[in-house]
């Protein structure tokens, strides 16, 4: 088998050199126009983007996270949240700086919403080939997830180190806003095996309130990562007054269904202040109703962010069965075969087991 520093040579992504950003236009008098996501950013020369990642340069478009890593850690799958990708294994997960949309209740502000006028996040320069050879190295991770804050705005980085570490069968999860224009998110998905896509809410004014972006994109992207048949869930962050309708969360869990399918796992997440948004958490009551409500359109449904081991377990949807037991982050496979089906009735709960 050749070794892995003979592959890397193998390779080298086009148009990329050093720290040039992928997906932009130059314009006259030295700007650019980035193309990455739908912000679609007219940047001046020595500015940066909207989000505080991707800067001009002498009219090229520099990444400037570019192995810049922020957070390390190895996580729990179910941590990303993960429920049904390798249920119960580790990932190493990795993270940088900055974020392309806004959100007042951002819960990793501390990291996404780094304004570069002020003191820089500590950060430790670990280049693509390391990165991918550390994780293909460790066996106790089956791969490399790219969270903490926004992935899309080290799309290079992401992109390079995915390849690499899919060289040697290694899996590769994003855990993204999904604001991210087609053309790029199609490259993506040659090398990303697995997707949670934050679903903010169900209508455009509350991204345009909270987190300063629109609300169409993030639709178009839930469904290409659905129709390109890379594993999907989804995660709603139940806010209230801002996103706590019930007959809109309704028509939310309805057109997951119709769009991605009813076993697509969607998770609920109870609020607590954070950030700018400074208002009283999610009443569990509230995180009750919306679970009951979405599972009457989808399979699999759980609560996060709450003190209940009921609503963190995998139910067969066919027999009603207890196939898998959560608490916290450690799982315990009660009622599921090896090949991932229903001990009690055969039924596929997991196509990555």
């Amino acid at each position: 088998m050749q070794k892995f520093s003979e592959k890397a040579k193998l390779w080298k992504l086009s148009n990329h050199t050093m720290n040039e950003a992928s997906y932009y236009t130059k314009l006259e008098n030295h700007e650019v126009q980035c193309t990455l996501c739908p912000r679609m950013c007219i940047i001046e020369e020595g500015r940066f983007g909207d989000c505080h990642a991707r800067r001009n340069r002498n009219g090229v478009l520099s990444s400037e996270v570019y192995s810049k890593i922020a957070a390390i850690n190895t996580d729990p799958i179910e941590k990303k949240p993960l429920y049904h990708f390798y249920p119960g294994s580790k990932i190493t997960s990795i993270g940088t700086t900055g974020c392309n949309m806004h959100c007042s209740f951002c819960q990793n502000h501390t990291l996404s919403q780094v304004n570069n006028r002020k003191p820089p996040v500590p950060t430790k320069t670990i280049q693509p080939e390391q990165m991918a050879e550390n994780v293909i190295k460790d066996i106790s991770s089956i791969g490399l997830a790219y969270t903490y804050n926004e992935p899309t705005v080290n799309y290079e980085y992401m992109l390079e180190t995915a390849r690499l570490v899919k060289m040697e069968d290694k899996k590769t999860a994003m855990i993204s806003n999904g604001y991210i224009n087609p053309d790029p998110l199609h490259m993506l998905l040659e090398y990303i095996d697995a997707f949670n896509i934050d679903l903010k809410a169900f209508n455009n004014g509350f991204y345009k309130k909270y987190s300063k972006s629109t609300f169409k994109p993030v639709l178009k992207s839930i469904k290409a990562i659905s129709k390109s048949g890379k594993h999907l869930e989804l995660t709603n962050l139940v806010i209230p007054m801002a996103n706590s309708e019930k007959e809109e969360f309704e028509e939310m869990c309805k057109w997951i269904a119709g769009e991605t399918g009813k076993d697509t796992p969607l998770h609920l997440s109870r609020f607590f202040p954070r950030y700018e948004l400074d208002q009283y958490p999610t009443p569990p009551e509230m995180m009750f109703d919306f679970f009951d409500i979405a599972r009457t359109h989808l399979n699999y449904v759980y609560l996060g962010n709450i003190a209940t081991e009921l609503h963190s377990n995998t139910i067969c949807p066919s027999c009603g069965k207890k196939v898998v037991e959560r608490t916290y982050y450690h799982i315990a496979p009660k009622g599921i075969n090896d090949d991932g089906c229903c001990k009690n009735c055969g039924t596929k709960i997991f196509k990555y087991y």
